[in-house]
């Protein structure tokens, strides 16, 4: 069977411009962000291809691209109906992939097209990030920031030097940061006066580049390792690049209407949107789906399942997350329940889907801080409306009981059905937590001490939680009716209240 490439593929062969440099070059932005590129291609929207360039010394992504001149396959799978759906397509819109660790010069020759208008990058939140480096000829900076800094220094020195205009780039990057764009933006600035690269290039930077905050929404799961050999059979051709994902995708950019103009992905049918301010998107996403996961996943997890198919087909578990979702978490947030009540049934429908084999275990990782960001906030609205969200009382109380007897760093969980488990969280969360059960005594008073302490831990929540009383003894009698009757019992008891 032959490897994917042009000649496998002939009517593949593109002889669109580069238009877009990209730093990142994984499973996220080839499903992602070179995707959607090659959708707009495909309906002449945007007429323009992709410079790939690998984001660390260790990257293996780039040699592969070059054997298969820049293809790989898209799998995307779905619930749309209530039915499985696939759609599996080979993308294009890469026409190179270069290392900037061994090709450094010749990328920033690049930065000379007339052509090129765009930066895209995923380079794992860690990606953005200030490094104090000395700037050495020849030799790329250590930092995703470092290099497009030297890399728009090159592109501004080469439009001073022929005089010519419109060689301002349009930054937008794809790393699950709040404010990623203004983020970015600020270190490249700090670079450029660090390495004294001189006013006039930080007018260009400030003047003719538009740096934009995004937010990016679909699961990417990347290459099928257990079903690879069935996929290459029935696509007839071996692709080491083949990537799974999620058919839901969503982008917000905050930017005018002119963002349309320039990338017109919803005139392409995909589910982008540009707005003047995209906060009430990721206050969506936050409280909704990374929510929804975050306040369901320990309880499961404890019920012994392991995926989040799983979770939403067992009918107790299944059940409790709608209600979650639906009941408390929509009306506790302060956006625009139409907007909430949609966003929410596509994540019901993304969470049902069996073949992402999302990890209960893997979401459980920094449950702490996750639960403050995701689910606190949700009860805190609540709770200034007037409302006691008594599933998602349960869902802190679920979380508490996670550390009912746990051992070790990774924590090892006892769970249903004589199963254990383990999971990572903040070594100061599991202190708290391990001290605060040391003084259960199998009884509501001791949960009731015990969770107290949980709550009134400013540090882990910035506030002291443990003040509201009614909230706190709530979470103590779920807490206590977990541990003495089990998970599934106390959340079928509470879906019997509704």
């Amino acid at each position: 069977m032959m490897q994917l490439n042009l000649s496998v593929c002939p009517d593949k062969k593109s002889d669109l411009p580069i238009r877009v440099i990209q730093f990142g070059e994984g499973n996220f932005l080839r499903g992602f962000i070179d995707w959607m590129v090659y959708k707009l291609n495909s309906k002449g929207l945007f007429n323009g291809r992709i410079l790939a360039l690998q984001c660390t010394p260790r990257g293996r992504v780039v040699p592969k691209l070059k054997a298969q001149d820049g293809l790989y396959t898209t799998l995307l799978h779905g619930i749309d109906g209530g039915k499985s759906v696939e759609e599996n397509e080979v993308v294009n819109s890469i026409a190179k992939a270069m290392n900037p660790y061994e090709e450094w010069q010749d990328i920033l020759e690049y930065a000379k097209l007339e052509s090129l208008q765009f930066v895209f990058s995923n380079t794992t939140e860690a990606g953005i990030t200030y490094v104090k480096e000395d700037l050495k000829e020849g030799i790329a900076p250590s930092s995703y920031p470092g290099k497009l800094t030297v890399f728009l220094y090159e592109r501004f020195k080469h439009a001073k030097s022929t005089c010519k205009c419109g060689y301002g780039m349009v930054v937008m990057p794809c790393e699950l940061l709040d404010d990623n764009g203004k983020k970015l933006k600020n270190i490249v600035l700090q670079l450029a006066k660090d390495w004294n690269l001189g006013d006039e290039f930080i007018s260009y930077l400030n003047e003719d580049c538009r740096f934009l905050n995004t937010l990016v929404d679909r699961v990417v799961s990347g290459y099928p390792v257990n079903e690879a050999q069935n996929y290459e059979e029935k696509l007839g051709y071996v692709d080491e690049l083949m990537t799974c994902g999620e058919l839901f995708h969503f982008m917000a950019i905050e930017g005018d209407n002119d963002v349309n103009d320039l990338l017109p992905f919803a005139k392409a049918g995909l589910n982008v949107v540009v707005a003047p301010d995209i906060t009430p998107y990721r206050l969506r996403k936050v409280r909704i789906l990374n929510g929804a996961h975050t306040a369901n996943v320990p309880a499961a997890f404890l019920a012994g399942l392991s995926t989040v198919d799983e979770m939403m087909s067992d009918p107790v578990t299944g059940e409790f997350v709608h209600s979650v979702v639906y009941d408390e978490i929509i009306p506790a947030v302060n956006l625009d329940k139409t907007m909430l009540t949609e966003f929410a049934d596509d994540v019901m429908n993304r969470f049902k889907d069996p073949s992402m084999h999302h990890q209960l275990a893997s979401i459980l990782m920094n449950s702490s801080s996750k639960l403050n960001a995701r689910v606190i906030p949700s009860i805190l609205d609540a709770r200034a409306k007037g409302v006691l969200p008594k599933k998602l009382c349960f869902a802190v109380a679920a979380y508490i009981a996670l550390y009912h007897d746990a051992e070790g760093v990774p924590v090892k969980v006892n769970r249903a059905g004589g199963k254990t488990g383990e999971f990572i969280d903040d070594a100061y969360a599991v202190e708290v937590l391990k001290k605060a059960w040391s003084v259960y005594q199998k009884n509501e008073a001791s949960a009731l001490f015990t969770v107290k302490t949980v709550l009134s831990d400013t540090k882990l929540w910035g506030i002291n939680l443990s003040a509201d009383v009614d909230l706190t003894s709530t979470i103590a009698k779920y807490t206590h009716a977990i541990i003495t009757d089990g998970v599934v019992t106390t959340m079928r008891a509470l879906l019997e209240l509704n």
